[in-house]
């Protein structure tokens, strides 16, 4: 089959014209595959690219014949064993409301969910079939990553395989980048559980004030845990295609995490404990993409949910999404035997309608803990399969969540304000959403408040963490902790009215280094101490 000629099914000619003028994509099969480039048969441009004229167009593309288009595909070969049920999604095997996957020799093989029918083997481009490492399928899209690193899409997962096709673009402008890898400590082995593919096509979410906003747009992004496992980049092919944005870890980035998984904007990280945190998260969430959302850092009070994300966006009787974004939530320990395979899936039309899978044993028999992200009491279900990953040697019921963490942020920083004041931000991890911040008046007192940061959009590559090229936050400085309203704390009240426009919130963007944080528009400038 032409899969060039598939992966243009439903495409639409603007984007066709947007591709033409983006130089760096190369539409036509190269004869060479060179390991700085993803592989060249896999088409540049698909389904992914299409983008809806109207809000509420992305949705699942019905199937052209349903559920027989599978016979359509080849039946995998004889002597290939496959598990009896698909209950993990990880990087060897995975599932959404309708397929379920499994990789096998480098290929993927696919049902329908929850059938026993004949597994048969995904049409995929002759360079990539047979060569790919590791995969993950979420929602509407399915990721499969090469030896190399690349990562390659297969979209339209909700719906029969005569739509599925491939891309290998990724990244801004609009899915047109021309490829992009996983964080190469992500891949050093396909059963680690460091990657996992997010894919968003939730009705609804709540905000970190419990203010519930109706969602239109979908939001794909891979995310990764990278380094001693502490720091987890994300990757939106929106996005520069580079490894520049992340979710700040639990325990202000301390967290060393042995595995993550993703659903949806959830994602659930584990350490070699066992502990676990989960957190709603990506760039519409964490507060910078004012295209579609409208924020405040400010209170709102009490306002009615918007009909539609647009009509949400454009009117400000609704309530806007208010930020910070909501911190991560410590789930309960597994009350057993557990390995570092988890998962977490997709249940229902909210963000929050989400289910944690865990790998373990109960009673010497082996199978899987699970509960909804919001339950208390995790349930066990046997299967009595082999365990993928050993045993951890976390103590079950006991929070070990603090132990063996990572150093904590060397960079602090300290400036003047007028009228003799000091601010001094200690042990700043930009990625984090909460920075401890003090405020030191004249008279030497210590008033303790905080300072949020959320990344801006950007629209060209830069490189990770903090260097001498200035990174661009949005957030606020809330003095609300230092109660400024007693009578005795006259003076920050005093500072507040003349320095804060009277705002005990006061929003505030940030141009980071590693030498200064320069505060707009207060006009004040922190040097690395």
């Amino acid at each position: 089959m032409d899969f060039s000629a598939r992966g243009a099914i439903l495409s639409i000619v603007s984007v066709c014209a947007l591709a033409a003028m983006h130089g760096g994509i190369d539409i036509a099969p190269a004869a060479a595959n060179p390991v700085g480039q993803p592989l060249s048969c896999v088409p540049a441009i698909g389904t992914a690219q299409l983008i809806p004229p109207l809000p509420g167009l992305f949705l699942p593309l019905p199937s052209i014949r349903g559920i027989s288009e599978f016979d359509d595909l080849a039946p995998a070969p004889a002597d290939l064993t496959f598990p009896p049920s698909i209950d993990f999604r990880d990087n060897t095997q995975g599932f959404n409301s309708y397929v379920e996957v499994v990789l096998q020799r480098g290929s993927l093989f696919v049902r329908p969910r929850n059938s026993n029918s004949t597994w048969r083997r995904i049409n995929t481009p002759d360079c990539l079939d047979g060569n790919i490492v590791a995969t993950s399928v979420d929602s509407n899209m399915l990721v499969a990553v090469d030896k190399n690193g690349w990562i390659y899409s297969l979209d339209n997962m909700l719906s029969g395989p005569m739509l599925w096709n491939w891309t290998h673009s990724y990244g801004g402008p609009i899915w047109l980048w021309p490829g992009a890898t996983i964080p190469q400590d992500a891949t050093e082995s396909p059963t680690s559980n460091k990657w996992a593919l997010s894919h968003r096509m939730s009705t609804s979410f709540v905000d970190a004030e419990g203010n519930t906003h109706p969602l239109t747009a979908g939001l794909v992004q891979i995310v990764s845990l990278t380094g001693d496992g502490s720091r987890i980049t994300y990757q939106d092919p929106w996005l520069p295609a580079d490894l520049s944005y992340e979710i700040g870890g639990p325990q202000q980035g301390r967290f060393i995490s042995e595995s993550l998984s993703t659903s949806g904007s959830m994602t659930v990280v584990m350490n070699r404990y066992g502990d676990m945190y989960t957190r709603k998260y990506d760039l519409d969430f964490a507060g910078a993409n004012h295209i579609p959302g409208r924020y405040t850092w400010l209170p709102q009070g009490k306002k009615p949910e918007g009909p539609s994300q647009l009509a949400e966006r454009v009117d400000t009787r609704y309530a806007a999404i208010s930020l910070p974004a909501a911190d991560w939530q410590q789930q309960p320990k597994v009350p057993g035997e557990i390995t570092s395979r988890l998962s977490i899936h997709d249940t229902g039309p909210a963000v929050e309608d989400r289910e944690l899978t865990v790998e373990g044993r109960e009673n010497g028999r082996t199978g899987y803990w699970h509960k909804d992200v919001r339950a208390e009491a995790w349930q066990f279900t046997a299967t009595d399969q082999p365990l993928r990953q050993p045993l951890l040697t976390g103590n079950p019921g006991v929070d070990q969540s603090r132990s063996a963490l990572a150093p904590e942020s060397q960079l602090s920083y300290r400036g003047a304000l007028p009228a003799g004041w000091i601010l001094n931000v200690d042990n700043f991890d930009w990625a984090q959403t909460e920075h401890q911040a003090t405020l030191t008046s004249p008279t030497g007192r210590a008033y303790p408040i905080e300072l949020y940061t959320a990344d801006e959009l950007r629209l060209l590559p830069r490189a990770s963490g903090l260097d001498d090229t200035p990174r661009g936050l949005e957030g606020a400085l809330d003095l609300r902790g230092a109660q400024p309203w007693l009578d005795g704390n006259a003076e920050l009240d005093n500072l507040i009215k003349t320095q804060f426009g009277g705002q005990q919130i006061f929003e505030v963007k940030v141009q980071a280094t590693t030498a200064q944080l320069a505060i707009s528009p207060t006009g004040i400038t922190l040097e690395r101490i």
